[in-house]
């Protein structure tokens, strides 16, 4: 007896296992939040790549302040590939750059984007390594949701590919589609947005996780004047802080503040309920370290990363309301 139900409750323990992980990694989703988390992604990336054109012969051009050869000393053993260190003349680095803008504005607008999606990673890449010293927090988050981007099917919604598809569905005559289908119908569900998705959620709370336990080694974080420290750096603030000198008790709220939101996010977002809420409180959280720090492109992409947690239904009904019933009601209103 002792035997059986012990055979018993390991088959059901691993039978439940199983479905949770099924569940967890392969039900269909919506791509509708895949679809969001790339426009916005590609709309950063263009900006971030952009910012280097007014100094790009000085970068990166011949006799540039990061010549290919200080680059691999400054590499060392680590292999980053990039197409830029091929361009050897002022006219093929511009070449280059240009055709860098090109593929992330179409990853953005969603134009072929099985095919844009990867060109952009490999965009975004190779700026980063043929740059390491001019990359900071900002480009290593937006680099894994490029990536994950890749897995999924991001071009389903917001995109020139889903005009373009109904474009070609409302014009083929009857006879010639075995199934035809209108131009408003929603698509599918999908299981590669689900594990795109979930890829997104669990690097997303790890990098919470390592930020909080990085600040909770330093005291200034402990005592609460982490944040004064860093209004004590007016060369990089967008709004001068200083006169919170006068309100200790602000600061010190400020600061642990945001060790326990990054605490709360890791632990809470994964409740449905509760990340919608923790979203908006990190739009404020975020918006409040850009004006202090001036990472305005690291806060950008944490709350677009924050995204990947927001319910679809809570999206749909969002987008719904947001944009006219004209252009996508058929599809925004059909969940």
């Amino acid at each position: 007896m002792i035997i059986a139900a012990i055979s018993e409750y390991f088959t059901t323990l691993c039978d439940r296992f199983g479905q949770g992980w099924n569940r967890f990694w392969f039900m269909p989703s919506d791509p509708l939040l895949l679809s969001l988390v790339r426009v916005l992604t590609g709309a950063l990336a263009f900006l971030m790549v952009l910012s280097y054109t007014p100094d790009l012969q000085r970068f990166f051009g011949p006799g540039g302040y990061l010549t290919v050869d200080a680059v691999e000393q400054l590499r060392g053993d680590f292999c980053g590939w990039s197409y830029l260190c091929y361009t050897t003349t002022a006219s093929s680095l511009w070449a280059a750059h240009v055709a860098s803008l090109f593929v992330l504005v179409l990853f953005a607008l969603g134009l072929f984007t099985r095919v844009t999606s990867v060109l952009a990673l490999v965009v975004v890449l190779s700026y980063i390594h043929r740059a390491p010293i001019l990359v900071y927090e900002a480009e290593f988050v937006l680099a894994f949701l490029m990536l994950y981007l890749c897995l999924g099917p991001s071009g389903v919604y917001l995109s020139l590919d889903r005009l373009l598809a109904g474009r070609r569905t409302a014009t083929t005559p009857a006879h010639l589609s075995a199934k035809p289908q209108p131009p408003s119908t929603r698509p599918s569900n999908s299981w590669a947005a689900t594990i795109a998705i979930r890829l997104i959620q669990i690097h997303l709370t790890v990098v919470y996780v390592m930020m909080l336990l990085a600040q909770l080694q330093g005291g200034v974080w402990w005592d609460g004047s982490a944040v004064w420290w860093l209004i004590g750096r007016p060369d990089s603030a967008l709004v001068d802080f200083s006169g919170l000198y006068a309100h200790p008790w602000v600061v010190n709220a400020w600061t642990h503040s945001i060790v326990a939101f990054e605490a709360a996010f890791a632990l809470l977002a994964w409740n449905r309920l509760a990340a919608p809420l923790l979203i908006v409180i990190g739009c404020v959280v975020w918006t409040l370290l850009a004006l202090l720090t001036g990472m305005v492109a690291f806060a950008a992409v944490m709350m677009i990363a924050n995204l990947a947690f927001l319910p679809e239904s809570t999206l749909r009904r969002g987008l719904g309301a947001m944009l006219s019933r004209r252009a996508i009601s058929g599809e925004l209103a059909s969940g």
